[in-house]
């Protein structure tokens, strides 16, 4: 399938045919998640998840997750209205 890209005010954007969205199950005003990989653009449904791992988040860039040096970091005592 061929789209143009068209002008909406300030933005750009691409209508997606109504019938392409039914066999994805997405609907109007879902929650979308837009990723840019290998000069691609993804935009998919996104998850009910709230927080992400370390490694969720770093898997996210591509990168390999065993190169990865993860370790948490104690910085202390809230000095103010941090939420711990």
């Amino acid at each position: 399938m061929e789209v143009k890209i068209k002008n909406f005010g300030d933005s750009f954007g691409v209508q997606f045919p109504k019938y392409l969205l039914e066999n994805v199950q997405i609907s109007e005003n879902d929650d979308m998640e837009i990723l840019v990989k290998y000069n691609s653009i993804i935009i998919k449904r996104r998850e009910n998840k709230t927080h992400f791992t370390t490694k969720e988040r770093i898997a996210v860039f591509g990168d390999s997750i065993d190169k990865a040096q993860l370790s948490e970091i104690d910085w202390g005592r809230p000095q103010g209205k941090e939420i711990w």
